[in-house]
């Protein structure tokens, strides 16, 4: 039997018609579906951007002395961490942390100026240990416990290396006579620079963080700041500062010694304002994106259901144009 090509009939043209429109309905269904898909999956990989410290040093600027001419720093005078060095933990444990290796940075930075500051009391505050001994502003003190001091960083360091809630300080008033003074702590605390009440005149950059300090200034940012984070990035931007801080600890003194001219311009200070702002404009630019791959999505569902309604009719167009021609096939034969 002899194969013969189909006439081209209207009911042909039709066919061509419906079957192009329906190739047509299939391109633009899997265009909607793709476009549905990647929009999925980019959602899926969004994710806040933690703030970098090389970003924050590179946008600074500081000049700084390193054992030489004085220059700007640069990203690679901060120590970096090996990969895994610092596991991430709770958001709680982990600013408790960062005021740890901040305070270590902080008073290796002024141990160089701290140790030039004569220990002559400044100030004492009332109603204190110091003050209820009998410590007067312009007294010298010389030995903190058996050890001699020359120093405000070395009346600091004794008293951290022999914690105790009872000191015996020795000290010259009016420069001449040598006195001795019994401190004792409240309640059985352990004396620290923090709660003893001695004041001393020293540079307003140049600060000395004891245990005391490194809590108080850990509640108050958690208090202060960390709450003001999205709970869902809390714990990550905890763990990013503790990095930062841990980094700032590690550098060496000569890059950061307050007592060489300007070195010493950068401050944990500026650094947890800096992280904090960035950490709050990256979590609105996260959002900000969101709403926008959202609003696509939208536009995209509007278009996947105009797609499916389209493969629909194109579909039931070609099964009436097929059906209408195989039947005008069928009455040719026919005839």
């Amino acid at each position: 039997m002899k194969f013969s090509p189909p006439q081209k009939t209207p009911y042909y043209w039709f066919l061509c018609a419906a079957t192009l429109l329906l190739v047509m309905s299939i391109l633009f269904l899997f265009g909607s579906a793709s476009e549905l898909s990647g929009s999925a999956t980019e959602l899926k990989n969004l994710t806040v951007e933690m703030p970098k410290l090389e970003d924050y040093v590179t946008n600074q600027k500081f000049d700084f002395n390193l054992k030489g001419p004085s220059r700007r720093l640069k990203a690679g005078d901060i120590p970096k961490l090996v990969d895994d060095a610092m596991a991430p933990i709770n958001a709680d444990d982990a600013i408790n942390k960062t005021f740890q290796y901040f305070a270590e940075f902080e008073n290796k930075r002024s141990a160089p100026v701290l140790t030039l500051v004569i220990p002559t009391v400044s100030a004492v505050t009332p109603g204190s240990p110091a003050d209820l001994a009998g410590i007067k502003a312009g007294d010298t003190i010389s030995f903190v416990g058996g050890a001699k001091i020359e120093s405000v960083m070395g009346f600091y360091l004794a008293l951290g290396e022999k914690p105790g809630a009872d000191l015996v300080l020795k000290l010259v008033r009016n420069k001449k006579d040598p006195m001795t003074f019994n401190l004792r702590a409240t309640g059985g605390a352990t004396l620290t620079p923090d709660n003893c009440g001695i004041g001393f005149s020293v540079p307003a950059d140049s600060v000395y963080l004891g245990e005391r300090d490194i809590k108080r200034l850990a509640e108050q940012y958690k208090a202060n700041s960390l709450n003001r984070i999205a709970s869902d990035w809390r714990q990550a931007s905890a763990n990013n500062l503790m990095m930062m801080a841990k980094r700032l600890s590690l550098m060496p003194k000569s890059v950061i010694d307050s007592s060489a001219g300007n070195a010493a311009q950068i401050r944990y200070a500026d650094l947890l304002a800096w992280q904090h702002k960035k950490m709050l404009e990256n979590i609105d630019a996260y959002f900000s994106q969101r709403r926008k791959i959202e609003n696509r999505n939208v536009v995209t569902l509007g278009s996947l259901g105009d797609s499916v309604l389209a493969f629909v009719s194109s579909l039931v167009i070609f099964a009436m144009a097929l059906l209408l021609f195989m039947y005008q096939r069928k009455v040719g034969r026919k005839k």
